[in-house]
């Protein structure tokens, strides 16, 4: 249900937004891109956990720097003409991308518990 909702809000946020279609793709684009690597940065915490606080802050120092600067390139170059649709697009699609990378991860993460197989009935369990 979740899926057809974020679906439906992109769609029709799309429809409303014709006029101002080059806002709404750079707000997405930009949303895209520094949630992305915000996310790939946090998630190389789970690699390390000894390193997850500096990891965690370098992940959202990260986004914000993209953010920052993406956000003056896209004035200072003019390139956008309706702030209020390259903002409401950017918010809607980071909410969405963050959305789908956490449940990337949590069916990542039931995958790999499901692939454990108990071994001799021990209560220890190994990898398939």
């Amino acid at each position: 249900m979740k899926k057809v909702t974020f679906t439906l809000i992109a769609i029709i946020m799309a429809v409303l937004f014709t006029e101002h279609v080059h806002s709404f793709f750079i707000g997405f684009s930009l949303a895209m891109i520094a949630v992305t690597i915000g996310y790939f940065i946090a998630y190389q915490a789970i690699l390390k956990p000894q390193y997850t606080m500096s990891f965690l802050v370098f992940a959202v120092v990260s986004k914000l720097i993209i953010t920052v600067v993406g956000i003056v390139g896209v004035f200072s170059n003019n390139i956008i003409h309706s702030p209020i649709t390259f903002l409401i697009a950017y918010v809607s699609f980071s909410v969405l991308m963050t959305y789908l990378a956490s449940t990337y991860r949590s069916l990542q993460r039931e995958t790999k518990d499901n692939q454990q197989q108990e071994f001799l009935h021990t209560g220890l369990y190994k990898a398939i």
